[in-house]
């Protein structure tokens, strides 16, 4: 399967408008990812078959990106975008796939932001108290294409030009679009029975996940001398569609959730001239989704039987974290000077 790439690659167009009065800065940047990714199903109350339990795929967000980034900034406006790629599959870590029994003393806790109890619990995992019937661990591999785009407005003597001293909040909204998709391989799997079966499976799934992400926020920006610092902070609303596919059994997953979130930075730079500057960052990201997956295909009855129902609960929770540096280069929009045509002609003397 080709990966996807952006499906929003007219995000730098806007770097083309009215840029003779407006400042124009862009520039390469590199970005190591860690944190993790995690997919839930399950049920603490019997189901139709009888059981009490579920299942989870756990994946690191353990890679590096590298993109190009674009910013336009006019008065107290600034409108930035940026694309990134992982450029190819990386090693990301140790995956694992788990199946588990719940009981009496098991716990759910689906809500981990609570807009009516204003309560918010950072955990990527839903249900804990749980038994492992079937266990799974291996290698992964991720790609990662995505794209962002943002705007500010700043106050007070806050200005989006890096190269003016001030300092001032601002308000932000966003949206970014990301496709990733893992690759789960060499795997040992653990499953309880008679007899205990352990040993090498090979392959065990793909996961494709298609993510959009909208933002509303805001921040506040300090600029003095060389140096500057900026901090941002933006709740947000996301929906995420997956597609899971068990190889050995021959099953494909697909699921669409929707959910809440946040993201943050902290960022300071160094100015190097009148138009060069560096940058580290640091962000943080958290998003906890709720929806629901339906299978298609299968080889057993049970898989085959699971196809007639119209669906079944999950949870995709995301929590990750990235240092990233990076430079900036301002644009230079002035005519150049032709000094052969602004200065006076020297004609030579053919006097004798």
């Amino acid at each position: 399967m080709v990966p996807k790439i952006s499906k929003i690659p007219f995000l730098f167009l806007i770097l083309s408008l009215n840029a003779a009065s407006a400042e124009v800065i862009w520039g390469p940047t590199l970005e190591r990812s860690g944190g993790e990714y995690i997919f839930e199903t399950g049920n603490k109350y019997p189901n139709l078959s009888g059981i009490r339990g579920g299942s989870r795929i756990s994946f690191p967000r353990t890679f590096s990106l590298f993109g190009i980034q674009g910013i336009y900034t006019k008065d107290k406006i600034e409108i930035s975008g940026a694309l990134k790629t992982t450029g190819w599959y990386q090693k990301s870590g140790e995956a694992r796939d788990e199946d588990f029994f719940l009981g009496s003393v098991s716990t759910e806790n689906t809500t981990n932001i609570a807009t009516r109890e204003w309560s918010y619990r950072d955990s990527a995992t839903i249900y804990s108290g749980s038994r492992n019937f079937a266990d799974g661990k291996g290698k992964s591999t991720v790609f990662e294409n995505r794209a962002e785009l943002y705007g500010r407005y700043y106050f007070q003597t806050g200005n989006p030009n890096y190269w003016i001293d001030g300092s001032g909040f601002f308000l932000s909204v966003g949206a970014r679009y990301s496709y990733f998709k893992y690759i789960f391989y060499d795997v040992n799997q653990y499953i309880e029975s008679t007899p205990v079966f352990y040993g090498p499976i090979g392959m065990g799934l793909t996961f494709s996940n298609d993510l959009w992400e909208f933002f509303g926020g805001g921040g506040y920006r300090y600029s003095s001398g060389n140096f500057y610092a900026d901090f941002s902070f933006m709740p947000s609303f996301g929906r995420i569609k997956t597609r899971d596919f068990h190889v050995q059994r021959s099953i494909n997953f697909f699921s669409e959730n929707y959910g809440l979130g946040w993201a943050s930075k902290a960022e300071v730079g160094y100015k190097m001239g009148p138009s060069w500057l560096s940058y580290i960052r640091i962000n943080h990201r958290r998003f906890f989704s709720e929806g629901r997956f339906t299978s298609q295909g299968g080889l057993t009855r049970d898989d085959l039987t699971s196809n007639l129902v119209s669906g079944f609960k999950s949870h995709i929770n995301i929590k990750d974290y990235s240092i990233e540096i990076g430079a900036l280069n301002k644009l230079d929009w002035s005519p150049g000077s032709n000094r052969s045509e602004n200065s006076e002609k020297v004609v030579p003397n053919t006097e004798e």
